[in-house]
């Protein structure tokens, strides 16, 4: 695969892998009743088994595109801000890997309950003692610092590279808080920002791709003028 193609398969990333996790989001929140219980989540699941299917499947999915684009973000990361951006890509990539494990966690047990007619007191204690498996605590802190912190970091990097605009590091600002806001329009107003956040990443790695590389032409030693007499003395001697 050329460097291009990579180039450009790791913009698509940028794109879809934010697109695919706010979409996720939102129809999670369009289901999940605000303040529920165990309970509660999983009579709404029953009411809506499509779209919280949906949703766990976009979830399980966007880490894919995000940690292509992470790569590729990586690979052209050189120069001012640099290591910022390399930072933040990981911390991404490590988020978007953690989500998954988060996903089958959090979309899995509820659609689960009302399948197998779990009573309302069993899934509340199922669903209490999860909050302190170990496992499960270390993937989603692991989630929660990646894909909070991540793009915080990231942005940062890219603003001081100047590869995005200002505004994509505001946007990445307002994606991170409307993450941890609960109701549908935060749902609504993350996906925008993401896209308004990750676009400008995603044209930057374009942009790379379609820059041509500059021919410096040829090399000419103009350090050592004295070459040249010397090249010169050379040739007469040859001549003789």
């Amino acid at each position: 695969m050329t460097n291009s193609s990579s180039a450009r398969i790791a913009a698509a990333g940028l794109v879809a892998g934010p697109l695919l996790f706010t979409a996720s989001d939102l129809l999670r929140r369009l289901v999940q009743p605000t303040d529920g219980s165990a309970s509660d989540v999983a009579a709404a699941v029953g009411q809506h088994p499509g779209l919280w299917l949906a949703a766990g499947l976009l979830a399980v999915g966007a880490p894919f595109f995000l940690v292509a684009g992470m790569l590729g973000l990586i690979a052209e990361a050189r120069g001012r801000g640099a290591r910022v951006t390399v930072i933040g890509a990981v911390l991404v990539a490590v988020g978007a890997i953690a989500s998954v494990g988060h996903a089958v966690a959090f979309y899995s047990p509820y659609a689960l309950y009302g399948l197998a007619g779990t009573p309302a007191d069993a899934a509340r204690a199922l669903d209490a003692a999860s909050e302190a498996y170990p496992l499960l605590i270390v993937v989603i802190v692991l989630f929660l610092a990646g894909m909070t912190l991540g793009p915080l970091v990231l942005f940062l990097g890219l603003r001081r590279a100047h590869r995005v605009p200002i505004w994509s590091l505001v946007a990445s600002l307002v994606f991170v808080a409307c993450g941890s806001t609960d109701g549908i329009a935060p749902g609504v107003v993350g996906m925008v920002a993401a896209l308004l956040a990750f676009v400008p990443a995603a044209r930057s790695l374009s942009r790379a791709v379609a820059e041509p590389i500059r021919d410096p032409g040829p090399v000419t030693d103009t350090a050592h003028p004295s070459s040249a007499p010397i090249a010169a003395g050379a040739r007469h001697a040859d001549k003789s």
